[in-house]
């Protein structure tokens, strides 16, 4: 299980740099399945596992599908991301 969330750290983090709302959201469903499991046996190792990676399926779709999505292929998936930055960002260093 260390691996399995040592992965999705690298993952969200250095691979498609998903928000931090989204990771918070992905770590309750782990923390609540996986907890529930160790202390339960309910549901399940397997169905934690299931459902953890439907959760992560979730974060990644909703993480490349934002505007602000800057992680591997933004190029290709984001192609505005540029434009974005400048009206967002820069323009709040601005007004600072």
């Amino acid at each position: 299980m260390i691996a399995f969330v040592i992965a999705h750290f690298f993952l969200f983090c250095n691979v498609f740099r998903i928000s931090r709302p989204l990771e918070l959201a992905w770590a309750a469903v782990f923390t609540i399945t996986a907890g529930a499991t160790a202390a339960t046996g309910f549901p399940g190792w397997a169905a934690a596992i299931a459902g953890t990676l439907v959760a992560t399926s979730i974060v990644l779709i909703l993480g490349v599908r934002a505007p602000d999505y800057h992680g591997i292929l933004w190029q290709r998936i984001n192609p505005d991301l540029p434009q974005w930055w400048n009206e967002n960002v820069v323009a709040t260093k601005v007004e600072s």
